[in-house]
């Protein structure tokens, strides 16, 4: 919004008209109390021209501005957006925190409906309106990759990481960068609480706010401390034990608005059982000032069934022995490498053998060309030796095991991809890939089985992408996909998902899972995680599957499971180091043991505090 004060510098209607050169009458910035900046400068004056008050020509500017800056009724933020569906629940939330919320609320839908897509956008519009420049996200460990990935391709927003290779810990990387997102777990040590605490702040996002329910832990601390004019909080499960911790959230939100804690608990707690409300109706009331709950049932968004199913090979003969003496040669690589960086985005995952890691030797690794030869092993023979080849410059041993993954051509996985698509007739198959040699690869192999498909990865242009997609749609019952290509795209028309190898990341399984299990989808949905017997990837998948049942969750929990393993590393370098700190398959099968029970005390803590929340919001926050 527009200041209401006009600018001070105006200069005497005398010395304009008896100028006689033409100048500027007026040529100035003025910053609003939003943020805009407003420039101008009005036409110059000639001999004989009528002369004007520079005060009224600012009004005018000032005026079509605004005209400009469309009402709340019309979002600016929905504009250039890449690959995110515009639902009429999340636009209608955007809408109503604008309209009613004054910048600070906490968004409490059930998980699946989109918060982060919500925060997101109201994110966007903030920016694009100039309500806000400086922005802090703060959300959990796990999820610090996810949420980068999304700002940046769906949104267009550029966020900075601190780490403290790059001088998280010091007080410059803080006041220079005016978008920083970070865990909670990364910022709440005492040193660096202190330095964010001291730079001011437009906007923090919270997510996972639940983890600062309580006012004696650092992460309650560590926001209450921080300077900002606007806050998102975003939770799924905001009451997780008793309602106490609901007041502490919306103390962080919005001092004052349940008054103190002794107030909150005469009128809204019930007696001997804090988990419990009295006069609820008029807690309500004070509840949808500050909170915006959308339901399932609400948005109907009842989805048909989905299956799932793992479809494991058994390497034989040379891929056999390939796999034996690759695990061998990363065992021998592999020693000192634990609690660094894990593995990198997919789009380059490919490539990571192919870049020689600072300081490498003769006989080394890098942790991210460790996790690359990980994850290859669980694809492709063809991916394996396109990340040994490199590596093989300056070791000899890697050189043989390239040239032996060379000789491969259809694996044990390729025999049970062939044979799924042949148990398929009649179904819209989506197969998707980590690399992008597997991809080379799978496609050489359908043609030479005269199997229609398309193909849809991150390089093609937005005219292929669009080619691939028609194709798949009306005429082929294949399409390949990286694991960027089917990202924003509406694929609901296929019902069949075959992962040909897996992520790490079990939030970037879900995102495939979510390209045709999602709002549109009519008919049952079937999921094939192909698996390498005894591979790293095998003990992810089981782990998954059998611990938390993740296939069966709504897509978006797993992010809500994880998000309860504060503390913990990314997922993915979680898995790296259980590998590296094992020194056999004995001591790797306890570790994921152990991770297995971690995630199912993560997920008791998930169900439980749903079940909590049901009982207490129930409707009333739509």
């Amino acid at each position: 919004m527009a200041s209401s004060s006009l600018p001070q510098k105006r200069p005497a209607r005398s010395e304009i008209a008896s100028n006689p050169e033409p100048s500027p009458v007026f040529a100035d910035l003025w910053v609003t109390p939003g943020g805009i900046s407003v420039s101008f400068q009005a036409e110059p004056l000639r001999p004989g021209r009528v002369t004007v008050d520079p005060r009224d020509l600012w009004l005018h500017q000032e005026h079509a501005r605004l005209s400009l800056l469309r009402g709340f009724d019309e979002l600016l933020c929905l504009e250039g957006l890449q690959g995110v569906e515009h639902l009429p629940h999340q636009i209608e939330t955007v809408r109503k925190v604008l309209r009613h919320f004054r910048g600070k609320v906490l968004l409490a839908d059930e998980v699946g409906l989109g918060k982060t897509i919500e925060a997101c956008l109201l994110l966007r519009e903030y920016l694009l309106r100039g309500m806000a420049k400086r922005v802090l996200i703060l959300v959990p460990a796990p999820l610090v990759s996810q949420w980068h990935e999304e700002l940046s391709r769906k949104f267009l927003l550029d966020f900075t990481v601190p780490s403290k290779d790059v001088g998280g810990d010091k007080a410059e990387f803080w006041s220079k960068n005016d978008r920083v997102l970070a865990s909670l777990s990364f910022v709440k040590s005492k040193k660096r609480a202190a330095i964010v605490a001291a730079e001011p702040w437009d906007l923090v996002i919270v997510d996972e706010a639940h983890h600062c329910k309580n006012r004696s832990t650092l992460n309650w601390q560590l926001v209450n401390s921080l300077q900002r004019r606007f806050m998102f909080l975003l939770s799924a499960t905001p009451v997780q034990n008793n309602l106490l911790e609901l007041y502490n959230l919306l103390t962080l939100l919005a001092p004052g608005h349940l008054r103190t804690e002794s107030d909150f608990k005469k009128q809204y707690v019930k007696r001997g059982n804090p988990r419990d409300a009295v006069n609820r109706d008029r807690l309500r009331s004070l509840l949808g000032e500050v909170m915006v709950r959308n339901t399932r049932s609400l948005v109907q968004l009842n989805l048909p069934p989905r299956y799932a199913q793992t479809v494991l090979a058994r390497p034989e003969g040379v891929e056999a022995d390939l796999y034996r003496k690759l695990t061998k040669f990363l065992r021998s690589r592999g020693s000192g490498l634990v609690d660094g960086l894990g593995p990198i985005d997919d789009a380059t995952a490919d490539d990571l053998g192919e870049v020689d890691a600072p300081g490498a030797s003769a006989g080394s690794v890098s942790r991210m060309q460790l996790s690359s030869l990980l994850a290859a092993q669980g694809s492709h023979p063809s991916a394996v030796a396109a990340s040994l080849e490199r590596i093989g410059a300056r070791d000899p041993e890697a050189a043989t095991l390239a040239v032996l993954a060379g000789t491969i051509g259809e694996s044990a996985k390729d025999v049970r991809l062939l044979e799924l698509v042949r148990q398929s007739p009649g179904h819209k198959l989506l197969i998707f890939v980590n690399f992008r040699r597997t991809l080379t690869h799978i496609s050489k192999l359908l043609q030479t089985k005269g199997l229609a498909f398309s193909v849809f990865s991150g390089e093609q242009t937005t005219d292929e992408k669009d080619a691939a997609v028609a194709a798949f749609r009306d005429r082929v019952p294949i399409m390949l996909c990286t694991e960027s290509g089917g990202e924003g795209r509406n694929l609901q028309f296929a019902d069949t998902l075959i992962n040909y190898d897996l992520p790490w990341n079990p939030m970037k399984i879900e995102q495939r899972i979510g390209r045709i299990h999602r709002y549109g989808q009519t008919r049952e949905v079937f999921v094939f995680n192909l698996c390498t017997a005894d591979s790293l990837e095998a003990r992810i998948l089981n782990v998954l599957n059998e611990k938390i049942r993740m296939f069966e969750l709504v897509v978006g929990e797993v992010g809500s499971i994880l998000g309860n393993l504060e503390d913990g590393d990314q997922f993915e370098s979680l898995v790296l180091n259980l590998w590296l700190r094992s020194r056999d398959d004995t001591e790797l099968e306890a570790s994921f043991e152990s991770l297995g029970e971690t995630l199912l005390e993560a997920q008791e803590q998930y169900v439980q505090a749903k079940e909590l929340d049901e009982a207490l919001f129930g409707e009333d926050f739509q």
